[in-house]
């Protein structure tokens, strides 16, 4: 049995200087944010909140952000992150389905909710309230606040219900466990190594499952973290040149964001390795990196499985380029086809993952969760294979799949090539409907500055790596690639532009005035 000791407080106890937190020009110890944290477990405590209670919280990346995923937990009570950039419908929505009693705001966030129409709901701000219904969380006292220096932890307790993006219909809210966080870290540690010294970087979500893992591992680890804002290519360089990062978590589009601002000899200096998850790595990235000497691991993982399932290493990563490494340590990954059936290396079939860093379930879905999870497996949706060393490739989520005309179309595989071309910056591929074919290949592509290429100048290139059923019958070009708030390409938001363009050319062409034939 695992001991219940407070995560934080063990941590704050054991080296209470080590550094915790640098927010902004704040450098926090973990005894000042052990004080931290009892200050407001005694304030929410204050507030009503019980154990078990859902406890939403809607805010940007701050230090109360990572205070509050501390709180809640010493107070027992499970936090359910929300992701800012959501509209309000969108929010309530999730509040009712997650049955949140408090939403925890700020001044930026807390607008959304001024007419919301839940009188259950009791609404906190971090900050001093701008509008009436909103409640400061100064006004309530913090009294005894030694009596939530620690508490002890039930690792089978529910962290968090954490939604996931909603790619295909609603968002389903992962139910997951401290256990599921522990033995996540142990895992990641078993496979990253672990350094005293390290000072892991997020400028990703705390919303994400991600960024909040990071929050719990450093307490596991005894670690540091800097946390930003949000994602700034320039933000990430300073940090990275002048904080002594050594670890940062990003998805392909943000670091060749980073490695598109130039001068990037910076990425040298600390790190010991970049992470990226979250989307297929291009390869023209990878190569970038390896020119660069840029130490990138790639890693796979979803909500569902608390971050990470599997994830290669840096050497692993040079054999291999695209690969994303063995699966970690507790965790089981088998290939399967339509009927269930285990398929040998080098076939694609369906990722099935099996491991104590499982979600519980969705809350309140139940069919959703007898979907995903059977026989305590979890059925990812992704497509891949395993090769003869053990090691996954990620080939597409199962919901991209490609069907025209009764061939299967990976897009990541249209996508490599695309992205192959030298005037060719950034390319998504999707699927729209056909009533001939059943789907049609489209894709968005932003070239380089200062190019411009016509459509036939794709196809004529995709002719020399692809069959003809693969290559996009529509193309449309972007200023820029829409992404979703963890920063991968939002592929829903892809097809729905696609669309618009295409309405917009047949209005354009109503309009269009007809040109009479000469008279004899």
């Amino acid at each position: 049995m695992i001991d219940p000791q407070d995560w934080l407080a063990h941590r704050a106890r054991s080296t209470p200087d080590k550094l915790a937190v640098i927010y902004r020009r704040q450098k926090i110890s973990f005894h000042k944010l052990n004080l931290m944290v009892a200050e407001l477990a005694c304030q929410l405590h204050a507030a009503s909140v019980l154990p078990g209670d859902h406890v939403a919280v809607l805010l940007h990346n701050r230090l109360e952000f990572i205070c509050l995923i501390h709180a809640l937990a010493r107070l027992s009570a499970v936090i359910v992150p929300l992701n800012v950039r959501l509209t309000k419908d969108e929010l309530e929505w999730q509040i009712k389905q997650a049955n949140a009693s408090f939403l925890i705001c700020s001044q930026e966030t807390e607008d959304t909710f001024t007419t919301v129409d839940n009188p259950r709901l009791q609404i906190i701000s971090v900050d001093e309230p701008i509008n009436a219904g909103v409640t400061s969380l100064n006004r309530f006292p913090v009294r005894d606040a030694d009596k939530w220096l620690s508490k002890p932890l039930n690792t089978n307790n529910l962290q968090s219900i954490v939604f996931t993006s909603g790619t295909t219909g609603q968002p389903k809210g992962a139910m997951l466990t401290f256990a599921n966080h522990l033995w996540s870290a142990a895992a990641s540690a078993s496979r990253l190594g672990l350094d005293p010294e390290d000072r892991w970087l997020i400028c990703m979500p705390l919303f994400h499952v991600g960024g909040m893992s990071i929050v719990l591992r450093s307490c596991l680890y005894g670690t540091s973290i800097v946390l930003q804002t949000g994602f700034k290519p320039l933000a990430v360089k300073r940090a990275i040149t002048d904080q002594g990062i050594t670890l940062v978590s990003l998805v392909p589009t943000m670091l060749q964001r980073i490695l598109d601002t130039g001068k990037n000899k910076f990425l040298q200096a600390n790190l010991r390795l970049v992470l990226l998850g979250g989307a297929a790595t291009p390869m023209p990235l990878l190569e970038q990196c390896a020119s660069l000497s840029i130490p990138v691991v790639t890693t796979y993982g979803l909500t569902e499985a608390c971050s990470q399932l599997a994830t290669s290493t840096v050497n692993g990563v040079r054999r291999k380029p695209g690969c994303v490494g063995k699966p970690l340590m507790f965790t089981d990954i088998k290939i399967i086809n339509d009927v269930g059936e285990y398929l040998p290396p080098g076939e694609i079939g369906e990722i099935v993952a099996f491991g104590p860093n499982i979600m519980k379930g969705y809350y309140k879905q139940y069919e959703h969760t007898k979907e995903i999870l059977q026989n305590g497996k979890l059925h990812t949706g992704d497509m891949g294979y395993l090769d003869e060393d053990g090691d996954l490739w990620v080939i597409q989520r199962r919901n991209d799949l490609i069907v025209s005309g009764g061939e299967n179309i990976y897009p990541s595989e249209v996508e490599r090539v695309l992205l192959s071309h030298p005037s060719i910056h950034g390319a998504c591929v999707v699927g729209l409907e056909d009533e001939e074919w059943g789907q049609r290949v489209a894709t968005a592509i932003v070239t380089m500055p200062g190019v411009k290429l016509q459509e036939s100048d794709v196809i004529n290139f995709c002719r020399e790596s692809l069959a003809g059923y693969k290559i996009p019958k529509i193309i449309k070009f972007l200023n820029v690639l829409p992404t979703t708030a963890s920063g991968k390409i939002g592929r829903e938001a892809v097809r729905t532009e696609i669309y618009k363009l295409i309405e917009q050319e047949k209005k354009n062409a109503r309009k269009a005035p007809k040109l009479r034939a000469p008279r004899p």
